[in-house]
């Protein structure tokens, strides 16, 4: 079942996001140059809904192709198409390095987590209880207490390097596939048919 649903969203893919030229193309259309902005800064930011637009139709594409961003904007002529570009790929690199430093720190907690669960095993069958009075009884509770302790951390170890490694290795490397998207502009989608048409036209 869950075969056939992956095949599903591959074939979507295939026919709706990539061309001739095996490239993933997502196209953006902004009706008006106000919409690239935030109103509620001066300093000319992209739109959060630009990213989210972005992330919601690029996620599914397998990172295996190369991803070309569209953007139809009407009065290209007055846009700083380099800015747009620019801000873009900034956003999507940072977003990555963070993704790839965050997932650097889970591996070292996975190391220290298997680490304190080794020691903590290790200790307790050499440390020597009855120097301090404790029965076999309480010697039999505190190993209770520590065997579900040492397979919690141990549990979180293995879920972390095998269950959400691959999850958050795939969302990296989403996010380095569109910083390193090429990014082009066109006045209308016709423009963008007729580019796509000719592979000899200048891009």
């Amino acid at each position: 079942m869950k075969k056939n649903k992956k095949k599903k969203v591959i074939d979507f893919i295939n026919k709706d996001y990539i061309d001739e030229n095996g490239n993933a193309i997502v196209d953006v259309v902004i009706n008006d140059r106000s919409e690239l902005f935030s109103p509620y800064s001066n300093k000319m930011l992209l739109r959060r809904e630009i990213f989210l637009y972005l992330d919601t139709i690029a996620d599914p594409i397998p990172n295996e192709y190369p991803l070309i961003i569209n953007f139809i904007v009407k009065d290209l002529n007055i846009l700083n198409q380099e800015y747009v570009r620019e801000a873009l790929k900034r956003y999507y690199w940072f977003s990555y390095k963070e993704m790839e430093k965050n997932l650097r720190k889970d591996m070292l907690f996975v190391f220290l987590y298997l680490v304190i669960g080794l020691l903590l095993i290790i200790g307790f069958n050499f440390f020597d209880f009855s120097m301090f009075g404790i029965t076999d009884a309480w010697v039999r509770i505190i190993d209770s207490f520590l065997t579900i302790f040492v397979w919690v951390i141990v549990w979180e170890a293995i879920s972390q390097l095998i269950i959400g490694r691959g999850k958050k290795v795939a969302e990296m490397l989403n996010e380095k596939q569109m910083a390193i998207a090429e990014v082009r502009f066109f006045d209308s989608l016709s423009e963008v048919a007729t580019e796509g048409s000719d592979p000899n036209m200048k891009k």
